[in-house]
């Protein structure tokens, strides 16, 4: 039956903040176009089409448009004022269910942000990714993103907030955020954030010998109605505070360190203490075009048990176009090692990769279970 409507029709809806900063990104960048032709508007994009086929028969297949439009103009003496604007549109179906490609069709904002920038600082506010740390697989400091390091097209979901950050002479920088309206599960948290309270934190990196250290603190409210809906007892305070340091060193090979640690006040006498490490090092075997040899061990450590996992990726270049990428992990609790194998063309526009993958239960990812994934995308 074809469908007389766009699919995506119904599902884009836009909340009071989206509405508003789509507003105010039109506005600024129709006062961009109006200062001259030193305004830079450009429009681009991302086209992907992805299928898998599972080792138990199954199979599934999607499609993602991410359109995007952006400006930058000259601000005053030594400012620059800029804008990004983009959608995630998609849809998605299995071998058995290929009607569901129309009901399954959605769309949200992927990117909206303003931006003023001058030499030794950037101000960003809007929906925008903020990531950091030096760890690649296993992130101690993934507070705010959804990367997965064997996506090959780094998408994932951005955050509503304000971030500051000043650049100083000596290369160290300042990062300052608020973050507003995020009610869904960030990064490696556990527990929502209330929506309706402000989150806030910095960041400081400096240089040290041989290589940079960070310390990083974060603060939010837990969402106690979901807090008491699943029954995980009482919650009158429901602030987390977390604490990171972090650092990255070169000492003929690459080491690295995150380590983090959370506290969530569940009362004014009794809190929840979650501990995180990751450790890394990196180093390139010069063989061929070079062997890149990278491996991460993560420590999860609550009140009730310890989590640990060793990662290790393995990556060699077959030319200027093709690389083949090995990425594995193994679990100490259930004592099982997930391999992820891929090969990958990459031309101007152009970018194929295939990935057998072996893995454990995923809900919700492509990488779930044991099979094939053909991934194809397009920028324009």
């Amino acid at each position: 039956m074809i469908k007389k409507e766009f699919p995506f029709s119904k599902k884009i809806t836009l909340s009071g903040k989206e509405a508003l900063l789509l507003f105010l990104f039109v506005l600024f960048s129709l006062q961009a176009a109006g200062r001259g032709t030193a305004a830079e508007f450009e429009s681009s994009g991302q086209i992907t089409g992805w299928g898998t086929c599972n080792k138990n028969g199954s199979g599934s297949a999607g499609l993602r448009f991410l359109p995007q439009l952006s400006f930058d103009s000259p601000f005053g003496e030594g400012l620059e004022f800029g804008g990004e604007f983009s959608l995630n549109l998609s849809t998605s179906g299995t071998f058995h269910t290929w009607r569901e490609f129309g009901d399954n069709a959605s769309g949200k904002l992927y990117r909206s942000w303003l931006r003023v920038a001058g030499e030794r600082f950037d101000l960003r506010f809007g929906l925008q990714r903020i990531n950091f740390g030096p760890a690649r697989l296993l992130r101690s400091l993934q507070w705010f993103d959804s990367l997965d390091p064997r996506d090959p097209l780094d998408v994932t979901d951005g955050v509503w907030g304000i971030l500051a950050r000043a650049y100083f002479p000596n290369n160290s920088t300042l990062w300052i955020w608020g973050l507003y309206g995020n009610d869904k599960l960030k990064g490696l948290e556990q527990y929502p954030s209330d929506e309706y309270r402000p989150e806030y934190g910095f960041r400081f990196q400096i240089p040290v010998p041989k290589g940079e250290m960070a310390f990083t603190y974060h603060n939010r409210r837990i969402d106690r109605e979901w807090w008491k809906g699943r029954g995980l007892g009482v919650l009158s305070d429901a602030v987390e505070d977390r604490y990171a340091l972090d650092g990255t060193f070169d000492l003929g090979i690459g080491l690295w360190f995150e380590a983090a640690l959370s506290r969530i006040r569940r009362t004014s006498s009794d809190s929840l203490w979650t501990k995180y490490l990751t450790v890394g090092a990196d180093y390139t075997l010069d063989i061929g075009t070079g062997i890149h040899v990278l491996g991460e061990h993560f420590i999860r450590d609550t009140e009730e048990e310890t989590f640990h996992t060793t990662a290790v990726s393995i990556d060699y270049s077959l030319g200027i176009l093709d690389t083949i990428t090995f990425i594995g992990y193994f679990d100490w609790q259930e004592e099982e090692f997930h391999p992820n194998l891929s090969w990958q063309r990459t031309l101007d526009d152009w970018l194929l990769n295939v990935t057998a993958f072996s893995n454990g239960s995923e809900p919700g990812s492509v990488y779930s279970g044991t099979g094939i994934l053909v991934t194809i995308s397009y920028n324009f």
